[in-house]
């Protein structure tokens, strides 16, 4: 039997209506490492009762309708054999990109990936050698140290330079570092301070590179939840020479809440450079499309769009409260405005220093988990990162409860 063409609107997306991100649900059932509080390796297991977990950078909405009713299809099907990424997989990846950020990479240039970490280890032990220098931009997502310092090579911190509540690049100092590097991990938009980059500063790092002969992989996962006016530059449209120094990687996980049934893609303009990869992607067999999130992403990127941008409006909504109960309630903490992502990075020093441990303080005063700016290496301390991509009554009374703990003092 045919299946139906996913790439076309149903009924249910063409009639979509409001969508009810209030609503929460229990996701304790079903092993949620954020609501198990079961931090990763940087960080200890945090226990408690009632711990409220706003700190893991998952959402707490379901995916769209389109796709959760695409996988329970496939579910029903009940025969989960070997699956495969055929040329339309690859279409719908460039043309959701044309769309939503104006770029449409070459079809040959796209390379199917498991997942963004597991690729950007690849690329780091097919383009580099131990002992390589690579640079990162702290304070950065902590997985980049572990996949630098974990694969065997030097890893580079260039420092943000924090100007008025906002990050900033600092060149010279990056300079300084490219002349002993070989990449470049790039976050766009930043995580956690949800920055996105814009042409000047991107067109800046990209001359630098291509004076030192460094490669750049850019991770773009958080570009689609867009929460101000600035639009998402991919690193390989600034010209020809970022392009062919490039690795853009990209996956629908972080925007449709997909992480458990990842999926990803890799553009790589370079022929040569792109070979090599998949050759080192094949050799370790990270090719096998999984049945349930190949699926997904190509339903989510098809049919999403609707939820998106509602989910979009909710996100805004919640940054907009976060940062007017932190101006009313919250003493001693400002939050930064993100562009992007859902994900609020929030300036806590002062406090940090007054209590010892501003992350620690909130799980035991307030029964609120929060992500601890100092994972995120040198810029991080005395930072917090709180995760709003929840419904909002669980945000405010993760807020309230944040507030009460503060009245103690």
């Amino acid at each position: 039997m045919a299946c139906a063409d996913a790439s076309q609107p149903t009924v249910a997306e063409r009639n979509v209506g409001m969508i009810d991100f209030d609503r929460i649900y229990d996701r304790h059932q079903f092993g949620s490492v954020k609501w198990a509080n079961q931090w990763d390796e940087f960080s200890p297991r945090v226990e408690g009762e009632d711990l409220l977990s706003l700190w893991t950078a998952d959402m707490d909405f379901r995916a769209p309708e389109t796709v959760i009713a695409r996988l329970r299809e496939a579910a029903d099907h009940g025969i989960y054999g070997y699956t495969r990424r055929d040329p339309r997989h690859y279409e719908i990846v460039q043309s959701w990109f044309a769309r939503r950020h104006g770029w449409s990479p070459a079809l040959e240039s796209l390379l199917p990936a498991p997942a963004i970490m597991p690729s950007v280890a690849a690329m780091l032990r097919t383009f580099t050698k131990p002992g390589d220098g690579v640079i990162v931009q702290s304070p950065i997502y902590s997985p980049y140290f572990e996949v630098i310092q974990g694969n065997g090579r030097k890893l580079l911190v260039n420092r943000l330079r924090l100007q008025d509540n906002r990050y900033e690049l600092d060149l010279e100092n990056f300079a300084k570092l490219a002349a002993g590097a070989k990449a470049f991990l790039l976050c766009n938009p930043h995580n956690p301070a949800g920055k996105v980059w814009t042409r000047q500063e991107l067109t800046a790092l990209n001359d630098i590179c291509e004076r030192y002969g460094i490669l750049v992989i850019s991770d773009d996962i958080h570009c689609d939840i867009r929460l101000s006016d600035r639009p998402h530059i991919v690193f390989s449209s600034l010209s020809e020479d970022a392009a062919e120094k490039s690795f853009i990687c990209t996956a629908p996980t972080k925007t449709f809440n997909l992480a458990g049934v990842p999926s990803a893609t890799v553009s790589v303009a370079n022929k040569q450079r792109r070979e090599a990869l998949l050759a080192t992607m094949q050799a370790s067999f990270m090719v096998n499309a999984n049945f349930f999130g190949r699926l997904a992403l190509e339903v989510a990127y098809s049919t999403g769009a609707p939820w998106l941008d509602q989910l979009t409006r909710y996100i805004g909504g919640n940054v907009d409260f976060v940062l007017k109960f932190a101006e009313d309630r919250l003493p001693g903490i400002t939050p930064m405005r993100p562009d992007a992502s859902f994900l609020v990075w929030l300036d806590a020093r002062g406090l940090d220093r007054k209590v010892g441990g501003v992350q620690r303080f909130f799980v035991d005063r307030a029964g609120v988990n929060l992500y601890d700016g100092r994972v995120y290496g040198p810029g991080g301390e005395g930072f917090i990162r709180l995760n709003v991509g929840c419904p909002r009554p669980l945000l405010r009374r993760g807020l309230e409860r944040m507030s009460r703990a503060l009245e103690s003092l």
